[in-house]
C-alpha cells in the first residue's frame, strides 16, 4: 500500500483550464508538473526582486527611498559640512568686501549705506566734496583744549602740498593705529566715545590718516595724548600713551609713528590705546572708518 501511494504521488499534475468568456471558442487545458509550478513561482519572485533593485539603483527613483548606509552617510556628511563651512567663509568675505566698499565710497564723499540687496548712494561726490575744497590752504586753527578733549570743533585743515594738483586727497577712512586686541567698543550711552585697543607697552601708535597735530601733551585723565586734525571736520584722538613721538603743529602722514602705547592717565586701567574719531564735534564709531580693522 505505501509503495502504491508513493507511485501515485509522483504522477500528480496540475491542470489549468482556459475557458472563453462568451463560450464561442474552444476551451484550452494546460497541464503542469509540481516542479514546473514551483519553478514558475520562484522565477516570478526573483524577477520582481531584480526589477525593483534595478529601478532603485539605475533610476532617480532610488533617491526618493531612504536607504541607510553608514559609509555613504559619513562620506557625504563630511562633504556637506565642508561645503557649509566654505559657504560661511565666502559670505563673511563678501560682507567684509561690501563694508570695505562702503568705507571707500564714504572716503570719496558719497553717502553710501550697505543693505542686504546692495549699496545705496544718496549723494554725489561733487556735492559732498565741496566742504573739503573750500578748506584748501587754510592753516590749522587753535581752540581751547580741556582735560578730556576739545570744547568745539575748529580744526579743518590739511597739508597744502596735498592739493598741488587741484584734487583733494582721500585721507579717510583711517588705518589701524596700533597692534593689539579690542577690549571695549564704542558705547556713547556709557560715555565711552572710542575703542580701547590693548597691547604691549611700548608698541608704536601710528597716525590713522594725514593731518596736523593740534595737541600733543599731558592731561591728568588721559595721560600723554595726541589729537590730529583732518580735512572734512574730522579729529582723531590717541590717549594713555607711554610717551609722544611728535609735537603740536607738526604735520604727520598716515601710518607715521606718533606715540608709544602705554598706561598713562588716571582713567587708564592697563596698557592700551584709547582711540576716538570725531566728526564736526560729534563722536562717531571708529570701527566704521577703519579699513583694515582686525577685531
Amino acid at each position: 500500500m505505501p509503495a502504491d501511494q508513493h507511485h501515485r504521488s509522483k504522477r500528480i499534475r496540475y491542470d489549468l483550464l482556459l475557458v472563453p468568456k462568451d463560450d464561442a471558442g474552444r476551451s484550452t487545458s494546460l497541464r503542469f508538473a509540481p516542479w514546473q509550478v514551483y519553478s514558475l513561482i520562484s522565477g516570478s519572485f526573483v524577477f520582481i526582486i531584480i526589477s525593483v533593485l534595478a529601478v532603485l539603483i539605475y533610476t532617480p527613483i532610488g533617491t526618493l527611498v531612504p536607504i541607510e548606509n553608514p559609509e555613504l552617510e559619513n562620506r557625504y556628511g563630511k562633504e556637506i559640512i565642508a561645503l557649509n563651512q566654505r559657504m560661511t567663509s565666502l559670505v563673511e568675505q563678501l560682507i567684509g568686501l561690501r563694508e570695505y566698499n562702503v568705507k571707500l565710497r564714504r572716503a570719496l564723499g558719497e553717502n553710501a549705506v550697505a543693505t542686504d540687496s546692495g549699496i545705496i548712494i544718496s549723494a554725489s561726490p561733487r556735492e559732498t566734496s565741496r566742504v573739503g575744497e573750500q578748506q584748501v590752504g587754510r592753516p590749522p586753527e587753535r581752540a581751547e583744549v580741556s582735560r578730556s578733549g576739545i570744547s568745539r570743533p575748529l580744526w579743518r585743515s590739511t597739508a597744502p602740498e596735498d592739493f598741488a594738483d587741484g584734487r583733494r586727497r582721500v585721507v579717510f577712512p583711517v588705518v589701524m593705529p596700533t597692534e593689539g586686541y579690542l577690549t571695549r567698543g564704542f558705547h556713547p550711552e556709557g560715555r565711552h566715545y572710542g575703542l580701547d585697543i590693548a597691547g604691549r607697552a611700548g608698541t608704536l601708535v601710528n597716525a590713522g590718516a594725514d593731518g596736523y597735530v593740534v595737541f600733543g601733551g599731558w592731561t591728568s585723565d588721559d595721560g600723554y595724548k595726541v589729537i590730529l586734525s583732518h580735512p572734512g571736520g574730522f579729529l582723531t584722538f590717541y590717549k594713555h600713551n607711554q610717551s609722544l613721538l611728535t609735537s603740536t603743529n607738526s604735520f604727520v602722514r598716515r601710518g607715521e609713528p606718533i606715540a608709544l602705547l602705554g598706561n598713562s592717565g588716571q582713567t587708564s586701567a592697563g596698557p592700551h590705546l584709547h582711540f576716538e574719531i570725531w566728526k564736526d564735534g560729534t563722536p562717531v564709531d571708529p570701527a566704521e572708518y577703519i579699513l583694515n580693522i582686525n577685531f
